[in-house]
């Protein structure tokens, strides 16, 4: 069974999660530039959709580190406004850790196979070079960056998110939300109870040994 992950980030893997921070404030900038540039190209439906999974990965990581002090606003914002259901029934935090690993391993894996990710950024990148006036060129600079870069940041948040993971995994500690909290450690009960040195039991100070005279029964 493995280790029940809850709460804010353990102090142990902060150096993970700077990482992963990074990859979700990129997702948050790229996504917000896909629909930009589909705005610009007159393409803002086609870029909606097609940016629904880098949308649902966004989310997933502003629940993730909702504890963070830059993405804890993101979130109480979300929770205010659009979100509020979403916030009263997952309460975030290292829950949302392996499935913010799974979506972006999937997501990046259908873009690249079924949607041919990377044939579209060259062929966008060629159309690019070939644009006539600065403002086509930067409508697909704009988006072939934002594409790519959305690309790599879920890419190294999946692999980060797995070792921060796998690093919690094998430090053999259970967690509560409390003690991630808090930054201390929980051992689990039963450990505790085996770890515990028997200690021998000593009659109290004023025990006195039973002194009177006995009587035989039928005597």
């Amino acid at each position: 069974m493995g280790v029940p992950l809850m709460g804010p980030p353990p102090a142990f893997v902060s150096h993970r999660f700077k990482v992963i921070k990074a990859c979700i404030v990129i997702m948050i900038v790229c996504t917000c530039g896909q629909l930009l540039a589909g705005a610009l190209l007159g393409e803002l439906g086609e870029a909606l959709l097609s940016s629904l999974n880098l949308i649902l990965n966004t989310f997933i990581g502003i629940w993730l580190l909702k504890d963070d002090a830059l993405i804890g606003k993101i979130f109480d914002f979300l929770a205010r406004t659009c979100c509020g259901t979403c916030a009263e029934q997952c309460q975030g935090g290292m829950t949302c850790l392996m499935p913010f690993i799974i979506c972006n391993i999937l997501t990046v894996v259908l873009q690249i196979i079924l949607s041919a990710a990377i044939q579209l950024i060259i062929r966008d990148f060629n159309k690019m070079l070939n644009a006539v006036t600065f403002y086509d060129a930067f409508r697909l600079w704009l988006l072939v960056v934002t594409t790519v870069g959305a690309l790599v940041a879920q890419i190294v948040g999946s692999i980060y998110g797995y070792l921060a993971y796998r690093e919690v995994r094998d430090s053999g500690v259970t967690m509560t939300g409390g003690d991630w909290s808090s930054g201390g450690t929980a051992y689990p009960q039963a450990r505790e109870s085996r770890d515990e040195m028997p200690r021998d039991s000593r009659p109290a100070a004023n025990f006195q040994a039973f002194q009177g005279s006995g009587q035989r029964l039928g005597g």
